[in-house]
C-alpha cells in the first residue's frame, strides 16, 4: 500500500492524502494533484509525523502510547465507577461496605493519576 500525500498541516500531520494499492497509482495521483508518494508504514495515521522536505513519514509512538494509556485509564475509571451501585452505596453504612467503596476510590485515584 502506498500513500500520495498532497497536503501536510503546520504541525506535520496528514491534511490531504490518497491511499493507493500500487506505487504507480500513488505516483499518478501525486502527478495530478501534487505532493509526494510514500510507502504506507501502517499503524494509526493519527500518530504519523510527515516530513514533506525529506518526503518521509514516521510513527510518533510516544504520543500514541500516551493516548492509549489515557484511553485505557479512562475506560477503567468508568468500569470502576459503574461498580458503585445504589446497593453498594447503601452498604456503606457497614464497615465492610465502607471499606469496599474506599478501595474502589483508591483504584480510581490510581487510574486518574495516569491521566
Amino acid at each position: 500500500m502506498y500513500i500520495a500525500i498532497v497536503e501536510v498541516t503546520d504541525n506535520k500531520k496528514l491534511a490531504r492524502y490518497q491511499p493507493c494499492k500500487t506505487e504507480a497509482d500513488a505516483i499518478a495521483h501525486s502527478e495530478k494533484y501534487g505532493g509526494f508518494v510514500v510507502k504506507d508504514i501502517g499503524g494509526n495515521s493519527d500518530f504519523w509525523i510527515v516530513d514533506k522536505d525529506k518526503k518521509t513519514i514516521t510513527q510518533d509512538t510516544v504520543t500514541e502510547n500516551r493516548a492509549n494509556v489515557i484511553k485505557d485509564a479512562t475506560a477503567e475509571i468508568h468500569r470502576l465507577e459503574s461498580t458503585v451501585t445504589p446497593r453498594r452505596i447503601r452498604e456503606m453504612t457497614t464497615a465492610d461496605g465502607a471499606k469496599w467503596v474506599d478501595n474502589i476510590e483508591k483504584l480510581i485515584a490510581i487510574e486518574r493519576a495516569k491521566l
